[in-house]
């Protein structure tokens, strides 16, 4: 059963990663995928792992669970990461020729910018927590669902 809960957090760590690396780089760029495994097993370990646990405590096994709270895992640390409000007094950012701040205020477009971003990193997080929960399930890992 431990296996099964080591292959699932590899498993998941290297799902986000793998689709970093494609996109990114190509296989090709062996840097960049190294350092996308790092810090999707990261994620892994530091934030999924003690929710995959209370989850099994709880006895929830939900895909859509699993797969929304990967979203959050993606997402949040990003978010926290690239908050858009910055008092920056005179200055403003521009992104691929958009105004996306003025006076370190988001405009409408780095509002949307930033949603944008934390899509991005929250379907990662998605796609890895159902690697995890598929590994899981097919390793037999999991009690039969519950009704919540």
């Amino acid at each position: 059963m431990q296996f099964a809960w080591v292959g699932a957090i590899l498993l998941g760590a290297l799902v986000p990663a793998a689709l970093i690396s494609m996109t990114l780089g190509g296989p090709g760029h062996l840097a960049l995928s190294l350092f996308a495994f790092v810090v999707t097993l990261g994620h892994a370990l530091i934030l999924g792992l003690p929710i995959a646990l209370l989850y099994r405590a709880k006895r929830w096994h939900r895909p859509d669970l699993s797969i929304a709270t990967g979203f959050l895992i993606g997402a949040i640390p990003m978010g926290v990461l690239i908050w858009p409000l910055k008092h920056s007094p005179g200055s403003s950012t521009r992104v691929n020729g958009v105004l996306v701040s003025v006076d370190g205020i988001p405009t409408l477009a780095g509002w949307l910018e930033f949603l944008r971003i934390l899509g991005i990193f929250g379907a990662l997080g998605a796609a890895g927590a159902l690697a995890f929960w598929l590994m899981l399930r097919w390793a037999g890992a999991l009690d039969s669902p519950s009704s919540e």
